[in-house]
């Protein structure tokens, strides 16, 4: 197997644990705790968000969504998601933060009277992207934050696909016989909108993008399999 083969193909773990959402451990890698906005509210120009250690703060938060803001229902909520311009300037080739003035430094810390911990005052950028859901895992691994691939491979496929890495034609058979109707479509929901994702901002990992592309392009291969099956009346695995 060769060496890029080799640094794509998951460890020995192939389940999910309790520190696996992709914005939670984003917002513990810039040392900020999540926030969110109430249902249905503008999408404000800064937002406080409380400091967990100051160090490596962010200097940005993102609003993103994937639905245009004059067709949100009164439940939708868009995501929060911490972010530093000088590090995603690096890793992705779109360009979605606005210059800041000549002159500006990133934002401080600062504690608020009668209230413990601190706090940071950060702008917000409001951003359309195809699927926003998303965003969190793309920003982990883009910006090179998180390297654990077992973990990108436990968003994309199930268990047992993910061992048998990589072989593609036994991967969508695997994924076609095991998976419900319902969990192909929601796998193929997912991964369609993060390969949507990488396509719009353009990360520059290229390691990344191949082990993404190879889960987007078996999970397309899997839901042929399962209709063709189903023409044929060929049942998958019973749950």
């Amino acid at each position: 197997m060769s060496a890029s083969r080799s640094r794509l193909l998951p460890s020995k773990h192939y389940t999910m644990t309790e520190d696996s959402d992709p914005l939670d451990l984003l917002c513990a890698y810039f040392n900020v705790v999540k926030a969110t906005l109430d249902p249905a509210s503008e999408i404000p120009s800064s937002l406080d968000m409380r400091v967990r250690r100051d160090a490596h703060i962010p200097s940005h938060v993102l609003a993103v969504f994937d639905i245009p803001e004059n067709e949100w229902g009164s439940s939708y909520q868009p995501l929060l998601v911490p972010i530093r311009v000088d590090m995603f300037t690096r890793d992705f080739r779109t360009n979605i933060i606005p210059p800041s003035p000549p002159g500006s430094t990133f934002p401080v810390p600062y504690c608020v009277q009668h209230t413990l911990g601190q706090f940071v005052t950060l702008p917000v950028i409001p951003v359309l992207v195809p699927h926003a859901p998303s965003i969190p895992l793309l920003l982990l691994f883009g910006l090179g934050l998180e390297t654990r691939s077992h973990l990108l491979c436990c968003h994309l496929l199930p268990p047992e696909v993910i061992g048998e890495f990589p072989a593609p034609p036994t991967m969508a058979n695997l994924m076609a016989t095991i998976c419900s109707d319902d969990q192909l479509r929601e796998h193929s929901k997912f991964n369609q909108g993060l390969w949507k994702n990488i396509l719009s901002l353009g990360p520059r990992d290229s390691k990344f993008i191949e082990l993404v592309q190879t889960a987007w392009n078996v999970t397309v291969e899997a839901r042929r399999i399962r209709k063709r099956n189903q023409a044929a009346n060929i049942p998958s695995l019973p749950k």
